[in-house]
């Protein structure tokens, strides 16, 4: 027969497949490692072997160096504009102000700091009676602030008399560069063309102290910075980098993108990932204590409040306040022409926050409230851009407003309030429209009027005559 002789023919050549089979697979096995060591080889950054981690750490409660950085990203993604909005790089900065302008700005910029830790009574400022003016949602707030200062977050250079604890999208990857070359790790064209991270560079450059005790010591004796920025430009800027644009950031679009635009999107979009808006109504409706540091409070994460930094470094004044702090610390100048260079513009921001309403903005004042209040920035710009919506406003978050153009944001309030009395009286006449209609009721039952009780039915028949009992017999007279 035919197929028998097939099968024998195939039991004989089967081993030599298979055999030929594993040898291929073993030489693709082996190629493949060389080839993945040989470009691991001709990218490894150098990094100097950081100290280990102090025994007793616990302080705090961050996770250490490198927390927070959330999704992993590809190096060679760089923020970019994807729509059409302006984009400004700066290129020579303009003159320094004085040492007496600088030490005054530092001054208020401190008094600031000082007086919101004091409200929100935290840390080193606060007291046994003090906090009474904390409202209950304040509380909440309050409650996820760390208890014990969190020295791991912070890099310090005993050498320099420098330490800096650097928050995302605040400047943190030029200020990584400074840091990196300050060292003698790299020099200046070197450090431009890192293929890491700069500040995970840095973060490896710089080791931890040998003992927490050792923090509040060193950091006396140095200059240390407290990076901050607007919170909401540090959202626009996060969003920009790790969401808007899912080709460039597929890992920001799989992580969180997908999530957002499935649970939000309502109606059809040209763009496959989340618009601005979705983004906002996704932190508005989450808890972002395990999401992307960015979406954090600096509050949370650098402890404003337990740890005495000297000098506060605003991201809008960056290049000039780092480089009055090198001076401070006693530090050679800057010999960069890596300026700092602004993404964000006041089109880009109208062109995003433009999306968003009255009540989505002051939202975002309120979960990001403590940065508001301890660095100084206001809501005056951002406000502007917010459309009316109809969603209802906060009466007492408007009260906590400190705007000058009252004008605009009055008649924001009263478009606003317009329109949810609009949205009300719709979602009412619609609820009329889908009342069911009342059946017919019983005569017996007044269909106006008061509700009554219906009178009761006697259902009770009495005893039942035995039936297997014999009927009495008749007695005759």
């Amino acid at each position: 027969m035919v197929f028998p002789g097939i099968i024998r023919k195939v039991n004989k050549t089967l081993p030599s497949l298979l055999q030929a089979l594993a040898v291929i697979c073993f030489v693709h096995y082996v190629t493949q490692g060389i080839v993945t060591k040989i470009h691991k080889y001709n990218q490894r950054p150098a990094i100097l072997p950081s100290n280990s981690r102090p025994s007793h750490i616990g302080v705090g409660k961050s996770e250490g160096r490198g927390a927070g950085m959330g999704v992993m990203r590809s190096h060679s993604v760089r923020p970019r504009t994807t729509r059409s909005t302006t984009t400004t790089t700066t290129t020579t900065p303009s003159p320094p102000p004085s040492d007496e302008v600088m030490e005054d700005e530092q001054k208020r910029r401190l008094d600031v700091l000082h007086k919101a830790c004091t409200r929100w009574n935290i840390g080193l400022w606060s007291s046994e009676g003090g906090g009474g003016n904390i409202t209950t949602d304040e509380k909440v707030l309050l409650a996820k602030v760390p208890r014990t200062p969190l020295y791991q977050t912070i890099l310090v250079s005993e050498k320099h008399h420098l330490a800096v604890c650097p928050a995302a999208r605040t400047g943190m990857q030029w200020l990584g560069r400074r840091l990196l070359t300050l060292i003698g790790k790299f020099n200046e064209q070197e450090v431009i063309r890192l293929r890491e991270s700069p500040i995970i560079l840095a973060k490896h450059n710089f080791p931890f102290l040998s003992s927490w005790e050792k923090y509040p010591i060193v950091l006396a004796q140095s200059i240390t910075m407290l990076m901050a920025r607007h919170p909401l430009d540090r959202l626009l800027a996060s969003y920009r980098f790790i969401l808007e644009d899912p080709e460039r950031n597929p890992n920001g679009y799989l992580h969180y993108g997908r999530r957002i635009v499935q649970k939000y999107r309502k109606r059809p979009v040209r763009s496959k990932g989340p618009t601005f808006e979705e983004f906002v109504r996704y932190l508005l409706e989450h808890e972002s204590r395990h999401m992307e540091e960015a979406w954090q409070s600096i509050a949370m994460h650098c402890s404003p409040c337990h740890i005495p930094y000297n000098m506060i470094v605003h991201y809008e004044t960056l290049w000039h306040d780092v480089q009055w702090a090198w001076k401070r610390a006693g530090l050679e100048e800057f010999n960069t022409t890596d300026y700092v260079v602004y993404h964000l513009t006041p089109e880009t921001r109208k062109e995003y926050f433009s999306e968003i309403t009255l009540s989505q903005i002051l939202g975002l004042y309120k979960k990001y409230r403590l940065d508001f209040q301890m660095y100084g920035y206001t809501l005056e710009e951002h406000i502007a851009y917010a459309k009316p919506g109809n969603e209802a406003v906060d009466p007492a978050i408007m009260d906590e407003l400190t705007l000058t153009n009252t004008d605009h944001l009055q008649n924001l309030v009263k478009e606003t309030l317009e329109q949810a009395k609009l949205k009300k009286e719709e979602e009412d006449s619609i609820r009329e429209v889908l009342k069911p209609p009342l059946s017919q009721a019983s005569p017996s039952v007044p269909l106006t009027g008061e509700r009554r009780l219906s009178p009761e039915i006697n259902n009770h028949i009495g005893p039942v005559e035995d039936y297997r009992q014999p009927p009495p017999q008749a007695t005759g007279t």
